[in-house]
């Protein structure tokens, strides 16, 4: 079997697209080494990587958030 890459870009579009409305993902690296097939120790390094690099914030046990979040519909502000 194929294993699928785990890079921090691709995680954080991971969590990004199963995020809520509010920016709040719940789920962990269990979650994560289950859709992108690694273990769960590599999937808890990109977690702790993104945290580190302040791209998320984990606010409860299992619940992320992220930071600077903007609407979905709202455009960029290179874009304004």
């Amino acid at each position: 079997m194929r294993k699928k890459c785990c890079s921090e870009e691709e995680v954080f579009a991971f969590v990004w697209n199963n995020c809520d409305d509010d920016g709040l993902w719940t789920g962990d690296a269990a979650v994560i080494a289950a859709e992108f097939s690694v273990n769960e120790i590599e999937a808890h390094e990109v977690l702790t990587e993104l945290c580190d690099g302040v791209h998320i914030e984990e606010v409860y046990p299992g619940t992320f958030a992220i930071t600077a979040w903007r609407e979905r519909d709202e455009p960029a502000e290179e874009s304004l």
